[in-house]
């Protein structure tokens, strides 16, 4: 499994690490999140179903990134498997733009992907008005009041997943999915998942994760 250093992308040169074969023994991810009871939970924005992933998964990757090139450090905070599910009519309206996971700037996020093309994978976007590709704390409040702008100038997302360039977004990157690859990238900065036209199957499996990089 060789891993290479992260490509970059757009003007912040966020990061983005793409590791393909990943784990030795992904049939036993299918069989765990088959025995799982994956369900919707109301405190999460997260659109579908999650269950806390397998912790021989965690022990791996704690153990795999001790190798990966700017991720030594890393280790894994929480993990779980994430299918989306849910129909874009019911979506609100912060589901359906670019979002981030933390503005924590010590924390990572992870993806791996256990489904098959034509499922989507995870593109990664920058904010046209206020030119952020990634929200940290000291961003937080300009980024909330830039939404407000954004709604007032040109409405309310359409209710869809997100996909491609809009007038309030524009893609800076993308990671396609293939089976047991595995992303990961800042947890602050801008991005979606890929789900449009996928989610009515309800079989786009992925284990979805946050890593914190310990300072050395």
């Amino acid at each position: 499994m060789p891993v290479q250093p992260p490509i970059r992308m757009g003007r912040e040169a966020v990061p983005l690490w793409i590791i393909d074969d990943a784990h030795p023994a992904p049939q036993a991810l299918h069989a765990a999140a088959a025995a799982a009871s994956l369900a919707a939970t109301t405190d999460d924005l997260y659109p579908g179903v999650r269950a806390p992933a397998p912790a021989a998964w965690t022990d791996w990757l704690n153990r795999a990134v001790e190798g990966w090139p700017g991720l030594e450090q890393a280790r894994v905070l929480r993990a779980d498997f994430a299918i989306a599910t849910h129909d874009p009519a019911a979506l609100a309206p912060v589901q359906r733009i670019p979002h981030f996971d933390d503005a924590d700037e010590t924390i990572m996020a992870v993806v791996h992907y256990l489904c098959h093309p034509p499922h989507g994978g995870t593109s990664f976007h920058r904010h046209r008005a206020t030119g952020f590709e990634r929200v940290t704390k000291a961003r937080a409040p300009a980024w909330r009041q830039a939404l407000a702008a954004d709604a007032a100038r040109h409405g309310l997302p359409p209710a869809a997943y997100h996909t491609n360039d809009t007038a309030m977004f524009e893609r800076i990157g993308a990671a396609a999915l293939r089976h047991n690859r595995l992303i990961v990238y800042p947890a602050n900065c801008l991005h979606c998942g890929d789900v449009a036209g996928s989610w009515a199957g309800g079989d786009r499996l992925t284990i979805t994760a946050l890593l914190r990089i310990d300072p050395v």
